[in-house]
């Protein structure tokens, strides 16, 4: 039996599902210890995606485009491998601010409250105010596609970065070297 060649799409596709479900559990882990209020810790993420992304590409770069990879090529299998994992953790996210902790938006709503309090630049009333506007977007739907969009931009800019350190050009095929 042949065994048909992976896509870069499909390449992407894999490890964008493989970054997503280790983010999900890393975000079930911080929740079940209580631990999802430290700011510091959700960075964490950010290196599994860089993880992701390094590991999809050089196998993307050696199994699929024969051991070269031009930057912008090297760029899109890393944002599409970010891509796919926001798209992933951000539907988690939304089943469980809407199933299953249905109490986390009160909760960031009076967390976002009492820093704007500690502040101490606000009367009553415009903190009242503040707090009306935030709670408009603070809905599983609204932050459901504010992650996937915020997502797509940090992917955008890890994907450049890292596509930096990735790329193998084949100088055999570039002409007036």
């Amino acid at each position: 039996m042949e065994t048909k060649a992976q896509s870069p799409a499909g390449n992407a596709l894999l490890y964008g599902a493989i970054v997503g479900v280790i983010s999900i559990l890393y975000t079930l882990i911080l929740y079940l210890a209580n631990l999802y209020m430290i700011n510091w810790l959700q960075y964490i993420s950010l290196i599994f995606m860089i993880g992701g992304m390094v590991l999809g590409t050089l196998n993307y770069r050696e199994k699929i485009a024969g051991g070269y990879l031009t930057y912008g090529k090297a760029f899109l299998s890393n944002f599409l491998i970010g891509l796919f994992a926001a798209i992933l953790s951000s539907i988690f996210f939304f089943f469980y601010v809407k199933y299953i902790n249905t109490g986390l938006i009160d909760e960031m709503m009076e967390v976002g409250r009492q820093k704007m309090e500690a502040a101490g630049n606000l009367s009553e009333e415009q903190l009242d105010k503040a707090v009306s506007i935030q709670s408009k977007f603070m809905s599983p739907v609204v932050m459901t596609l504010t992650g996937i969009v915020f997502n797509a931009f940090v992917s955008v800019v890890l994907g450049l970065i890292v596509a930096l350190f990735l790329k193998k050009e084949d100088k055999n095929l570039q002409p007036f070297t």
